[in-house]
C-alpha cells in the first residue's frame, strides 16, 4: 500500500468541519469527542483517517539518503487506520490504539494529521480542530505522552495541535 502523496484538501472557511470538545491520553487509547460543524451526520459510516504529514525534502546528500530510507520503510508499512467512528445526534466519538502509530526502524519520529472520512462516494473529509475558543492551542494545551513497546523499541506517542488548531499525533522514539 503506497502512502498518499498530499492531504486531504478540507477548506474551514466553507463551515465544515468536525470541532474536538474533548481528547483523552490515556489507557493506550487516544479518544477524540466532538461535533460536526456545518454538516450532515446521517449519511455514511464515518471513520478516522490518519494521513503521515510530509516533510521538505532535505538538500545535503546524507540527508537525502535518509529520507529516501524513511519514506521506503514507511511505505512498507500500512497506514494506521482507519478506525470506526461513533456518530450520535451530530457527535461523534472515536478512539485510535496507541500501538498503531509505532515506527519500524531507523524511523525515529512521525506525525499524522487526523480527518473524518464519510466513506461515501464525493463526501468530503472533516479535519478534526478545535477552531472555537481559545486560539493558538498548540502553545496552550499540551497532551501527556503514552509508552508503546513494539520492533525491539519504545515510543512515546502524544496527541497534539498544529499552529491551525487542527489535532496531529505524533510518535517519537523514546530514549
Amino acid at each position: 500500500m503506497a502512502l498518499p502523496t498530499t492531504e486531504p484538501t478540507v477548506d474551514v472557511t466553507t463551515g465544515h468541519w468536525a470541532e474536538i470538545h474533548e481528547v483523552w491520553a490515556r489507557d493506550g487509547l487516544i479518544r477524540v469527542i466532538g461535533a460536526f460543524q456545518g454538516t450532515d451526520t446521517a449519511e455514511g459510516p464515518w471513520r478516522l483517517r490518519l494521513v503521515p504529514e510530509e516533510r521538505p525534502v532535505p538538500t545535503s546528500p546524507r540527508s537525502r539518503l535518509g529520507h529516501r530510507i524513511r519514506l521506503w520503510r514507511m511505505a512498507r508499512r500500512p497506514i494506521p487506520g482507519p478506525y470506526r467512528v461513533t456518530v450520535r445526534h451530530g457527535r461523534f466519538e472515536a478512539a485510535v490504539p496507541v500501538r498503531d502509530l509505532v515506527l519500524p526502524r531507523p524511523v525515529r519520529s512521525a506525525r499524522w494529521h487526523a480527518y473524518l472520512d464519510p466513506g461515501t462516494p464525493g463526501g468530503r473529509a472533516l479535519r478534526l480542530g478545535r477552531h472555537l475558543g481559545v486560539p493558538r492551542r498548540a502553545r496552550a494545551i499540551t497532551y501527556p505522552a503514552q509508552r508503546a513497546d513494539a520492533f525491539g523499541a519504545r515510543f512515546r506517542v502524544r496527541p497534539s495541535y498544529t499552529a491551525d488548531n487542527h489535532l496531529a499525533i505524533g510518535s517519537r522514539r523514546a530514549r
